[in-house]
């Protein structure tokens, strides 16, 4: 195999002195065997600074055929062999190779509220079976015996968030008590409890959150415990919620202050560890997302303007998909158990801090639509950074398109800094999507426009932060073809630069998989992917600074 330099595949912007550069470009040309494999795992040894690649080729029952290709830090070709191995050979050697038979079956548990609103529990079998090409499991799913918990008092309940332990089984039930008709003792009717079952349905621990008003929840988070048997099946390490005052049940149960919200978090073992009441700025607070940081919790989501409604009703009515249009983002940061900060940043506030690319002529920037968020990013100072999309919906409440890339970007306070506002270079193009259903495979025409940009922030040791936006070319063989696009976010003055294009943009694409590769060479980022076909490698090297 030969491996040859590309030249002129890089686009520069010219005018910007202080762009990223390409340092190195290489590609490689992978066997027919490989080529119609796949590519199962990629691995980097910083110690001989290699590059392993390993191609399935071929599988019979516990055996594996594969082809290894391996690099050097400048991406030339050290070796390439092939192996014939057993699976619990390859389950030694490869951290990524989680084969577990041709098939295996695994009992767990699914909940849900009937059509009477009464939580019940059913033990569910899952089968999966290896589909070799696809790398991993179709599952198939069959539900078996069912439970209707009971309070003490013979009173049942509605679900209203849970959990599933896929290290223990385990369920964690966020429910309310719920009346019995016709008949006494519901004085603990709209009561939340914690449920703890174990993986028999046996109820192991209650946790009663005692409010003296009818609540409504807010949000439910799980803290995940790493499972370093199958790190895509992690344990339950706890869980947070956030509830806000309901009135739906009258003035006499509901709290005369609905901004009036509460936190709690708890162990694995259903204890409370952490509780305190807080006002929210906007009785509405739209929770997205969990995000935890040197074991401090951030809470972030849209908020509705004004303080007049309670949560249960701030929203409105949205049936049929309707878009709500949101006033202002919190967010809001625990750490050791207290309230550090809840900021409220409004619209106008948003369009006071727009900041572009110097050359862009869009100024794309957040209105209160729903957004697409993408990533979230800590960075050394403390600063969070939001990286999403704009988006269009049907009624359907499908979305249809999305749109220009936004980036939020808070300071460790927790205040607005930026609001950065990118647009796409690429509008969509049609492609035909094949999938397999119970006649066949089916062919379904999509714009690529319905997919989102990955989008990715890595830190320089000058501060500075290299956003990474993978611009969407196109969709071959099921996978989207996307290349690199890089701008510098300074820090100190929260600018953005203009965007650099790496990538051939007709010929070579970012793996799905592996867009990135490490590298023990400061201050630069390598991208690895391939040509349309997958026949031809590429790697490239970009100095960030």
């Amino acid at each position: 195999m030969k491996i040859k330099l590309l030249l002129g595949a890089l686009l520069v912007c010219a005018s910007v002195a202080n762009a990223q550069q390409l340092e190195l470009e290489k590609t490689f040309k992978i066997s027919r065997a490989s080529k119609r494999g796949f590519l199962a795992g990629l691995d980097y040894d910083p110690a001989a600074k290699t590059y392993s690649l390993t191609y399935f080729t071929d599988q019979k029952k516990n055996t594996f055929k594969y082809e290894q290709y391996v690099f050097d830090n400048d991406f030339n070709l050290v070796s390439e062999n092939e192996f014939t191995e057993e699976a619990e050979k390859m389950k030694k050697k490869f951290k990524w190779f989680k084969f577990k038979g041709e098939e295996y079956t695994v009992v767990g548990n699914t909940v849900e509220n009937n059509m009477m609103g009464t939580l019940v529990l059913r033990k569910k079998k899952i089968t999966y079976k290896y589909q070799f090409l696809m790398g991993g499991y179709n599952r198939k799913v069959e539900i078996l015996d069912k439970v209707k918990p009971k309070t003490e008092d013979g009173n049942r309940f509605t679900g209203m968030n849970h959990a599933e332990d896929e290290m223990t089984g385990d369920l964690f039930i966020l429910a309310s008590v719920k009346a019995k008709i016709g008949t006494k003792g519901n004085e603990d009717v709209g009561a939340i409890k914690l449920l703890k079952f174990d993986t028999d349905l046996n109820l192991v621990k209650t946790a009663d959150f005692d409010f003296p008003y009818l609540q409504t929840l807010v949000t439910a988070q799980t803290l995940s415990r790493e499972n370093p048997e199958d790190p895509e099946s992690p344990g339950i390490a706890g869980m947070a919620f956030i509830f806000a005052p309901s009135n739906a049940m009258g003035k006499k149960f509901s709290d005369p202050d609905n901004n009036n919200f509460t936190y709690i978090r708890v162990d694995d073992q259903c204890n409370i560890v952490e509780r305190f009441s807080f006002t929210s700025p906007a009785s509405y607070w739209r929770v997205d997302d969990m995000l935890v940081n040197n074991n401090d919790f951030y809470f972030y989501g849209p908020a509705m303007a004004g303080r007049d409604k309670y949560f249960n009703e701030g929203a409105g009515s949205r049936i049929g998909g309707g878009e709500v249009k949101y006033k202002a983002v919190q967010l809001m940061k625990v750490s050791g158990g207290k309230l550090a900060y809840l900021t409220e940043t409004n619209l106008d506030e948003f369009k006071a801090k727009q900041k572009f690319p110097p050359s862009q002529r869009k100024t794309p920037d957040y209105t209160g639509r729903e957004f697409g968020i993408r990533s979230y990013n800590f960075t050394s100072t403390g600063d969070l950074v939001i990286l999403g999309q704009n988006y269009d919906k049907s009624k359907d409440g499908i979305i249809t398109k999305f749109e220009d890339v936004l980036g939020f970007h808070f300071d460790s306070k927790g205040v607005l800094k930026a609001q950065y506002g990118i647009d796409t270079k690429e509008k969509g193009i049609t492609v035909d999507y094949n999938y397999l259903s119970g006649i066949g495979y089916t062919t379904v025409t999509k714009i690529t426009t319905v997919y989102a940009c990955p989008q990715t922030i890595i830190e320089g040791s000058d501060k500075n932060l290299y956003w990474v936006l993978q611009e969407i070319k196109g969709q071959a063989n099921g996978k989207l073809l996307t290349y690199p696009r890089i701008g510098k976010v300074n820090q100190n003055n929260a600018t953005l630069s203009d965007l650099t294009t790496f990538g051939k943009g007709e010929g070579f694409y970012l793996d799905p998989k592996y867009p990135f590769l490490e590298t023990d060479k400061s201050e630069t980022v390598v991208f690895f992917g391939a040509d349309k076909a997958g026949k031809e490698l590429w790697f490239a090297r970009v100095k960030l600074k």
